[in-house]
């Protein structure tokens, strides 16, 4: 019964859907859910379906529901942002402590919603792509295709990441014959990405204020799959000129900029702004179809207090490490640190002490109970993002920091300083900066600037720094749950105990 299950997660033809957009069409449904072949038959349905993968990247990318958000449980879980207390769920606390193991839910549940995802994807990329012209226009079906090629690009991206040897599904599965999968290299994995990529980057237009993939967002991942290259694991430092090169033409594009408010940025009420290059949109409270989809920005990072005042879960505080790296004048700081209990969390800095201290950032309006189902959407790639990729990228591959690295993290530097003196605040770097120096900087730059959004842990593993970060992480608070113990075989996690159950041809990652 059990291997029914779980080979049926890589059959599912098709396809939740619900008002990923505002579109009228997304909040369309399939005549026919579980029947591909009588689904697809005219443009209208390819555009449902594209919404179907859109509803499945909400609850893989982002902060949902205790599902599989790989934001939330792989990138910062385990990472110097948060800090997790005793008494959270066993799964969300065995991820900071780095003592998770093959049998974890967290562990498998990432791995199974993603190739339940990619099947989909695969799904309408093979249907939508034997639509005849009289059922869709060359525009249609080839944009329908580019963005979903970004979306399997997306998801692998992910799993190569957090699994390193995984399947490499394209086909569609449409029975239950043929399913004793064997896992490819990272190599090939990531050539299957960048051609994803690649293709979607040719067929996609340029936009920008759009919750869908444009070109300039399809670029911005591939400079990030550039980027993860060049570090750990794979060590292929000739990517990084490619990761500048793709950064830069988003850049080049000037679809995108830094608001002039950083708080903005996070602004429920202002989310498709100019600086959003990937946004994961949801559109809560209350309007998705079940908790899988479900937006947690506003309550797992949220102040202490009662939910009805604004404020968040009692599960994850602020790394003081995190808060003492902020200079007193950086805006950042009031924008990502809740210093008091809501309702009183405006009230000033560092009131109550490091035992109240929460990750905030994006800040409800207060009063409002949204529970776990807030309308926040998840940012996955933006502006900011960019630049600072594109500073590293460009001083790593011309082994020299230029100016246009320097122009790059300057103008992050800018906006966080705001009023205040630049020659005693965020001080401009320069590029009389030692390239290693420079390197440091950048990245402590997107601890700062991108903290909670995801992308920490991805950081110190890639550059090999996660094992002496977390080993050296000191007790912060009084909900400290002990320290982390970090090893280099658990910067990959490993493959779930079940899926090696349920298929002989697997193999562990080493160490587990």
């Amino acid at each position: 019964m059990r291997t029914r299950r779980f080979s049926w997660i890589l059959l599912l033809p098709l396809l939740f859907t619900l008002p990923a957009c505002n579109d009228e069409l997304l909040t369309e449904k399939p005549s026919n859910f579980l029947a591909p072949t009588n689904f697809y038959r005219n443009a209208n349905d390819a555009q449902i379906a594209l919404a179907g993968l859109y509803a499945g990247q909400m609850r893989l990318q982002g902060y949902v529901g205790g599902d599989a958000g790989v934001a939330l449980l792989w990138g910062i879980h385990g990472a110097d942002e948060i800090i997790i207390p005793p008494w959270a769920p066993a799964g969300r606390l065995s991820l900071f402590l780095w003592n998770f193991n093959p049998t974890l839910d967290v562990i498998e549940t990432v791995y199974q919603r993603h190739y339940e995802e990619i099947n989909r994807v695969n799904t309408v990329l093979n249907r939508v792509g034997m639509m005849g012209e009289d059922q869709i226009s060359d525009g249609v079906r080839d944009d329908v295709m580019a963005q979903a090629k970004a979306l399997r690009a997306s998801f692998y991206f992910n799993l190569v990441r957090i699994y390193n040897r995984v399947p490499l599904v394209l086909e569609e599965r449409e029975n239950l014959e043929n399913l004793e999968f064997t896992q490819a290299e990272p190599g090939e994995i990531y050539a299957q990405i960048i051609q994803d990529l690649t293709e979607a980057i040719a067929v996609l237009e340029p936009a920008s204020n759009v919750s869908r993939i444009s070109k300039g967002a399809a670029q911005a991942l591939l400079g990030k799959v550039y980027l993860q290259m060049g570090g750990w694991p794979l060590k292929e430092t000739d990517k990084y000129a490619a990761a500048a090169d793709q950064f830069g033409a988003v850049i080049a594009s000037n679809e995108y900029a830094l608001l002039d408010d950083f708080q903005q940025v996070f602004d429920y009420e202002n989310e498709l702004n100019d600086e959003m290059v990937w946004v994961v949109q949801h559109d809560g409270p209350g309007v998705n179809i079940d908790g899988t989809q479900n937006s947690n920005l506003g309550t797992f990072m949220g102040p202490a207090g009662r939910l009805e005042e604004g404020a968040g879960w009692g599960t994850a505080w602020l790394a003081t490490k995190l808060e003492n790296t902020f200079e007193r004048e950086d805006l950042r700081r009031r924008v990502s640190v809740a210093y008091a209990p809501a309702p009183r969390v405006m009230e000033g800095d560092s009131t109550e002490g490091p035992n109240q201290w929460k990750p905030w950032k994006w800040q409800k309006p207060n009063p409002n109970n949204w529970g776990n189902d807030t309308p926040f959407d998840y940012p996955y790639i933006r502006y900011a993002n960019v630049l600072l990729g594109f500073a590293e990228a460009d001083a790593r591959a011309n082994g020299t920091v230029t100016q246009e690295a320097v122009n790059a993290i300057n103008l992050v530097r800018a906006r966080a300083r705001g009023d205040a003196d630049p020659t005693k605040v965020l001080i401009p770097y320069t590029t009389a900066m030692p390239l290693e120096e420079f390197v440091d900087a950048v990245l402590e730059e997107r601890y700062l600037e991108l903290a909670f959004e995801g992308h920490r842990k991805g950081d110190l593993i890639r550059t090999e720094r996660a094992v002496e970060v977390m080993s050296n992480l000191e007790k912060q608070t009084a909900v400290w749950p002990g320290p982390p113990e970090p090893a280099e075989y658990k910067l990959l996690w490993p493959i779930p105990q079940s899926v090696l159950d349920l298929n002989p041809a697997l193999e562990q990652n080493p160490g587990w």
